[in-house]
Order: C-alpha cells, then sequence, then structure tokens
C-alpha cells in the first residue's frame, strides 16, 4: 500500500465516521459491547470497501466517481417513458425514493444517455464526504432541526444558477426512504419544495416513478432501531449489483396547472404513483464494453 493510498483511506474515514456517529452515537460509547456491535456492523455492513472506494474516489472528478458507481450496481434496469425527457432546457425530475443513494446513480446513469447536465437534490453529507461532487449535487438538509436559513438559502442559489444554465433536476420530495409495512414499500409524506421551486422558476415537471428494493437486511435492522437502519445505507449502494429498477417517466406538467398551496405536492405525489411498471417491451440499460448503454427492445443498441 502506497503511503497516498494509505493517507486517502485515513482521510475518508476521518470523513465518514463522523457521519455514522452523527447517525448511530451509541456505536462510539466506548462500552465494551457497543464496541462489539460497532465491530460486527461495520464488517457486515462493508465498511472497510466502503472506505476503500472512497479512498479510490478521494481525487477523482464527479464524472468518474458516477461512471465507476454505474459499472459497480447497474445490471438490472428497465425504463418506459424516456421520450418524455426533454433533450435540452431547464426541468424538474419529481420521484419517489425506494432505495436511498442508489436512486440517484440509477437516474444519473439513465439520464447520461440522453444529456449531461442533470444535477441532483441530495442530503449535503455527500459533499462532506466527496466534496468534488458539489458540481452534481444540490445540497439539501432534509432534517429540519438542523435547517438553516443560510442553508436554504444555499440550496436556491444553486437551484436558480442551474435552471439558468438550463439544466435538468432531480428532487425526491419525501427527502428520506420508503417505509416498510409488511412486505410493501410505502413512500413517506412529501415535502412541499418540489412544486414551489418549479412553480417558482417556471420550468415543467417531469414525475417519475422507480420501483425497487432495498435488501432483507435493511428491512430487519430498521424494525429492530432506526439508528441501526440509517448506518446501513453504504452497504444499501453497494450491494444493489443484482436489484431491478423498474422505471417509469410519465408526461411533462406545467406548474401553473397545479392547485395552489400544499394541494400541489399531493397533486404530485399521487401522479407519480400511478404511473404504471414499464411494458415487455421496455428499454433496458445495460453494460456493453464498461459502458452504460440504452437498449431499446430488440432493436439492439441505442
Amino acid at each position: 500500500m502506497t503511503d497516498r493510498y494509505a493517507d486517502a483511506k485515513a482521510e475518508m474515514q476521518a470523513r465518514l465516521d463522523p457521519l455514522i456517529a452523527e447517525r448511530a452515537p451509541w456505536l462510539y460509547s466506548g462500552k465494551p459491547h457497543h464496541r462489539l456491535a460497532k465491530w460486527a456492523m461495520m464488517g457486515l455492513l462493508r465498511y472497510p470497501t466502503t472506505i476503500r472506494l472512497g479512498a479510490e474516489f478521494r481525487d477523482a472528478p464527479t464524472v468518474e466517481i458516477m461512471r465507476r458507481m454505474t459499472d459497480l450496481i447497474v445490471r438490472d434496469v428497465q425504463v418506459e417513458g424516456m421520450e418524455h425527457i426533454p433533450a435540452t432546457g431547464p426541468a424538474l425530475i419529481v420521484a419517489n425514493h425506494p432505495t436511498g443513494i442508489a436512486d440517484g446513480i440509477v437516474v444519473h446513469a439513465l439520464m447520461s444517455q440522453l444529456r449531461d447536465d442533470l444535477f441532483i437534490y441530495a442530503n449535503h453529507d455527500m459533499i462532506r464526504v466527496l466534496p468534488q461532487t458539489a458540481d452534481l449535487i444540490a445540497g439539501v438538509e432534509w432534517r429540519m432541526e438542523k435547517r438553516s436559513h443560510a442553508k436554504t438559502k444555499a440550496t436556491m442559489d444553486y437551484t436558480r444558477e442551474a435552471l439558468a444554465a438550463g439544466r435538468i433536476g432531480l428532487i425526491f420530495p419525501s427527502g428520506r426512504l420508503a417505509k416498510r409495512h409488511g412486505l410493501t414499500l410505502h413512500e413517506r409524506p412529501w415535502m412541499a419544495s418540489a412544486a414551489m421551486i418549479a412553480r417558482k422558476f417556471g420550468v415543467p415537471i417531469i414525475p417519475m416513478n422507480i420501483r425497487a428494493r432495498n435488501s432483507a437486511l435493511f428491512y430487519l435492522l430498521d424494525a429492530i432501531h432506526p439508528t441501526l437502519r440509517d448506518v446501513t445505507l453504504f452497504n444499501e449502494v453497494l450491494n444493489k449489483r443484482g436489484q431491478p429498477y423498474r422505471i417509469t417517466v410519465g408526461a411533462p406538467i406545467d406548474p401553473a396547472d397545479l392547485p395552489r398551496g400544499e394541494d400541489a405536492i399531493n397533486v404530485l405525489r399521487d401522479r407519480v404513483l400511478a404511473l404504471p411498471a414499464p411494458g415487455p417491451d421496455a428499454a433496458r440499460l445495460m453494460q456493453d464494453r464498461g459502458r452504460a448503454r440504452l437498449v431499446r427492445g430488440s432493436e439492439g443498441l441505442a
């Protein structure tokens, strides 16, 4: 191991450990049984692999990080309705959020087939780990208790600049992963920001329904305690190699057609969740010589 790589791993550990401690502080209490639990959890949740990848990504540009993550996890994606994505100009994709970080990676891989200017509203913690991703991530503080005027203003400034440049955004209005009830997933309540942004900047809304699941381990830990669930999120990115994603894109919605007030976000939520699953002739996103390519039915590479 070179000194440079060792330094990168140490630096990445110093970036990641505080995020884990914020979500599950008891793991760092120093008590013997908590130390044992931490040791078991870090192995089970592929912490060493996360640190290794983080070290490799530390100095990589965002485009290379996303290419490698796509190559790592995007294997079984079917999509219908890509013709509804505008090839140019500002727009806002509004989607449900079944699995977490992987949702953004998969949609980014899809969007890269059409355009290279996507930006994603995501937890600001991503930028804390990999600061260079600020060219892709519009940092958001979803936790109400940690929001501030300065953070909200920074997000809106990013939005204004990105949309003025003609970029297309992706937002998950629930801000959190879908909740499991029995064997089914239920989208959490949506925050009004998506409708507000689209109306404020006058950009079309592209509804998108994502059908996917996290691992059984994730839902088991969720049932035991939410802090256990929260520290699995890195693992839930790395384990998506065989996870099917079924995505449907709906027709654009003019924000002027939405009702005023909180009813607007409820209408958007209903429209997204009502989109049907892709049909048997849906396009597939496949790996072709190290790159993701969209294959349209039986036509071959798009």
